[in-house]
């Protein structure tokens, strides 16, 4: 989906939304574990 798209149903926008959320969980989880920490 891209940025310029203004028509999205709800649906859309939440999926997207947690997708965001889960890649920035992945990439804390991934950034954590080079610096000995762990994210909840």
């Amino acid at each position: 989906m891209s940025n310029s798209e203004v028509c999205a149903s709800p649906l859309e926008l939440f999926n997207s939304i947690t997708t965001q959320g889960e890649h920035v969980r992945a990439l804390k989880a991934g950034n954590a574990s080079k610096l000995g920490f762990t994210w909840k």
